[in-house]
């Protein structure tokens, strides 16, 4: 199933396909929960995450966001909201797979790259082609889906090139 796709199942099968806010703290906090056993978050201090904003165990249906980025995705800071959405992508993509990085001419594809995997997850789930198609603008996108203004222009670029 492609990335589009399985977002779009899971946010109708939350009842969330309509909005355009995604509440990810939330589905993280009180949705997966009830979705997948043995799920937990953990939210870490910065001296146990160092530069790591989050961390994704899949096998151990384990996310781990450092307090600064947990605290801003809560206040709805576009970059932390991405972050929470892109380990929230590992966790759902990547059960039983390693976290594969791209070796460049002689390595994977990009889309076989789970970083690149669970950004596209992340774009799909708080910036899905309908709620952008109603957006006139890149501040438009990033006031409607509550991201930074970088991951709206990115957003907005890739869909109009292919309008």
């Amino acid at each position: 199933m492609r990335i589009r796709e399985f977002t779009a199942l899971f946010r109708r099968h939350l009842g969330l396909d309509h909005r355009s806010d995604f509440p990810i703290i939330e589905v993280l906090e009180f949705a997966l929960p009830q979705l997948i056993d043995g799920y937990v978050l953990e939210v870490c201090s910065r001296e146990e995450m160092g530069a790591n904003h989050g961390l994704t165990y899949p096998n151990k249906a384990l996310i781990k966001l450092r307090e600064d980025v947990y605290d801003g995705a809560v206040d709805g800071k576009g970059r932390d909201r991405f972050t929470a959405s892109h380990e929230f992508g590992h966790l759902m993509l990547h059960g039983n797979v390693s976290m594969a990085r791209s070796n460049g001419p002689n390595g994977h594809k990009i889309y076989e790259d789970s970083e690149w995997q669970a950004d596209r997850f992340a774009a799909e789930l708080l910036m899905p082609v309908e709620a952008l198609q109603a957006c006139g603008s890149v501040d438009d996108v990033a006031g409607t889906c509550g991201v930074s203004y970088q991951a709206a222009e990115i957003r907005w670029n890739e869909i109009k090139k292919k309008a």
